[in-house]
């Protein structure tokens, strides 16, 4: 079965924001028709710790990371630890900046104990030099955008001359596509709602001079991008897909357009670059997991779980959920009303439970992960 990865942390988030906390569990079977309040929680201490790398999963030395006024430099290592860091308790996000390189970000749902996490840079890559004035077409793997020769500066200035188009796509079915991302797929729709998303692919392009100042593309012109959909996601790919690009300064996906499908590619028109995101959104649900040791029910951390979502003939959808805590448990956001199958695994990847989970109308779902003696794990 070829499968296709699907972060699942942007939609953890997405669940807790949607979750009252006036209600108990007992409002397990509530519908998706219940009104849902936005809320980032209250003002929190946390302590986070991170390692940075390349493409090759080389360390990067020397990055600058910056969180909520805090300014920290990774080690030769790549690692670095940030303490006492005021975030929410529902939000954090972290920037990651080294020069010849694009700049990286995580978000993150922050819990009271030490909060880590990875983050792949992207090497800033010059595909092609191009002229103003002139309709050019650039490509980079399955991803082509077309630029119609309007240029400026980012102070709206127009611009002519030389146009260097840095540019790094990234398919859904990249291995690795959740630790390169900016931030996670937690977005805010057009409508001011919060979503999970299901990325169909994204593309980041950086335009830059002749004496690389900073450019964009001039006031009421438009660039086309044609991304092509990976061949898992055929069957499941819609006719017209949100387009989504990614805010530097909230660390949020934004809906801004649309993309249409023509064949096995998506085609959509934007106004500005930065990174850009074909993404599918959808209403979630709270899976609360817990991981304990079958012979005497101890707390299980460090248990990997998964959610394969059947997405018809050209594959399922892989979605990584993330790792039981101290108190061996996990709550994160799954996709409503669709059969889901749910795997755990211990420390040394081998294969400890499995459940199918028919589709359901619930906004609140439970699974217990009994860990079996030969397989004991200390909490």
């Amino acid at each position: 079965m070829k499968l296709n990865k699907l972060s699942i942390l942007g939609l953890a988030l997405v669940t807790m924001f949607f979750s009252n906390c006036s209600k108990s569990d007992d409002d397990s079977t509530t519908t998706q028709d219940t009104e849902y309040k936005f809320d980032l929680g209250k003002s929190v201490n946390r302590a986070f710790k991170g390692i940075v790398v390349d493409e090759n999963n080389n360390a990067l030395s020397g990055v600058t990371i910056k969180m909520s006024g805090k300014v920290a430099t990774t080690d030769a290592n790549g690692v670095f630890t940030l303490s006492n860091v005021s975030v929410k308790e529902r939000f954090a996000y972290l920037t990651a900046e080294k020069a010849g390189f694009v700049n990286g970000s995580r978000t993150l749902m922050p819990h009271s104990e030490l909060n880590t996490l990875k983050i792949m840079m992207l090497q800033e890559n010059l595909v092609k030099t191009i002229q103003t004035g002139e309709v050019s077409n650039v490509q980079l793997g399955n991803t082509t955008v077309q630029f119609d020769g309007a240029f400026s500066t980012e102070a709206g200035v127009p611009y002519t001359g030389a146009v260097k188009i840095y540019m790094n796509d990234l398919p859904s079915n990249d291995v690795n596509v959740f630790n390169k991302m900016p931030g996670t797929l937690f977005a805010i729709d057009s409508k001011g709602e919060y979503k999970g998303l299901e990325t169909y692919g994204m593309v980041n392009v950086d335009l830059k001079g002749a004496n690389n100042e900073k450019l964009q593309i001039a006031s009421g012109h438009k660039a086309k991008i044609t991304m092509a959909i990976a061949p898992n996601q055929y069957d499941t790919a819609p006719n017209t897909m949100a387009l989504w690009n990614f805010d530097e300064v909230e660390g949020v996906w934004k809906e801004d357009g649309f993309s249409t499908r023509v064949g096995n590619n998506y085609v959509g028109e934007v106004s500005h670059f930065c990174w850009w995101n074909n993404d599918y959104a959808y209403t979630v649900a709270t899976l609360k997991v817990t991981a304990k040791n079958e012979s005497d029910n101890t707390p299980v951390q460090g248990v990997r779980c998964t959610i394969t979502r059947l997405a018809g003939s050209t594959g399922d959808v892989l979605m990584e959920l993330g790792i039981t805590g101290a108190n061996g448990t996990l709550s994160v956001g799954v996709p409503r009303n669709e059969v889901l199958i749910f795997r755990a695994y211990d420390q040394y990847g081998s294969l400890v439970w499995e459940e199918n989970l028919p589709a359901s109308n619930q906004m609140t779902r439970n699974v217990t992960v009994l860990i079996p003696l030969q397989q004991r794990i200390k909490g």
